[in-house]
């Protein structure tokens, strides 16, 4: 059954951030992937990280020399997101449609593992268009359906969540930008790094013969970061006119 987006839109803003937080080994690492995938197309100017969650990777884009903005719904990782940043930095604790935001007014925007969250993935792709610059960029990374991940691993793969209101594979993804007015520019697969605790964990709720037992007894080796690949895709466009 469809998740209801009003109750997950509530869901975001009171979640409980607890193992998000336990992971930041590992959320650094991804970050600066995040980082190096943006600085191959663009290296300098205003950025806005939408669903920005604890603001890792805006603190590594600030850090770059980028001009910094996030927005991001949950309550508690925007309190965080906040205290990291500092009151100088722009963050909004809210959703993209409830932003304002002048059009045109971004060099690049991001959405890591944003748009598989959002009742309507193509409004919010022309929402997001709407902000870019003529010529700038726009980043997405999504669950693919056709990744060999979901294929091997079918019911059991880790990216089939409740939360996930939509599915994409690289044609659908790519159609839908199209459809918001911008144009493809590549495609690609990034890892993101966990303990092999969290791992485990997250297959042992799957179901996967062996995950819970591994656990188990994993001791010390449980605090290893791994960087491991989900089935996921990015999607790099931009706005031509």
């Amino acid at each position: 059954m469809r998740s209801d987006p009003v109750e997950m839109a509530s869901l975001y803003r009171k979640m409980d951030v607890t193992i998000y937080e336990a992971e930041l080994g590992g959320r650094l690492a991804t970050a600066a992937r995040h980082l190096s995938i943006v600085t191959r197309f663009v290296t300098k100017g205003r950025l806005l990280d939408v669903g920005c969650a604890s603001g890792l990777f805006l603190q590594a884009a600030r850090d770059a020399g980028w001009a910094v903005v996030g927005v991001e719904p949950s309550e508690a990782l925007f309190a965080k997101a906040k205290a990291a940043l500092g009151e100088s930095t722009e963050l909004h604790c809210t959703t993209l449609e409830h932003t304002k935001f002048a059009t045109a007014s971004f060099d690049a925007v991001t959405m890591w593992d944003v748009l598989e969250h959002v009742p309507d993935p193509l409004g919010f792709l022309q929402a997001c268009a709407s902000l870019l610059k003529p010529g700038a960029h726009l980043f997405v990374n999504v669950p693919d359906l056709d990744s060999f991940e979901a294929r091997i691993l079918g019911k059991r793969w880790p990216l089939l969540l409740a939360e996930h209101l939509n599915y994409f594979n690289r044609k659908s993804l790519r159609l839908c930008g199209e459809k918001a007015g911008l144009n493809w520019k590549e495609f690609g697969r990034r890892r993101v790094s966990f303990s092999a605790d969290y791992i485990l964990f997250r297959l042992a709720q799957h179901r996967i013969p062996g995950a819970a037992l591994l656990r188990k007894i994993s001791g010390k080796a449980a605090r290893i970061q791994v960087p491991i690949s989900l089935g996921e895709t990015y999607g790099v466009w931009t706005r031509g006119d």
